[in-house]
């Protein structure tokens, strides 16, 4: 269950698993590189709202094809 503080939502690594249907590992790692922005506290990762939106945002890389000449 996502964390309320004031106006502001957190959600944990646990929380976007059961939201978004992608596993935990993934999640951690795209937390670690940067591809999701989120604050460690203490042990767990936390992401808002607006970091959520943001990935979705972001506009993915074309597949290049090899075949093309």
């Amino acid at each position: 269950m996502p964390r309320k503080i004031g106006n502001l939502t957190l959600y944990s690594v646990d929380d976007l698993h059961e939201l978004l249907g992608i596993s935990k590992l993934t999640l951690r790692s795209y937390l670690r590189e940067g591809k999701l922005r989120g604050r460690k506290l203490g042990v767990s990762w936390y992401v808002t709202e607006e970091a959520i939106r943001e990935y979705f945002e972001e506009p993915q890389p074309e597949p290049t094809s090899a075949s093309a000449a």
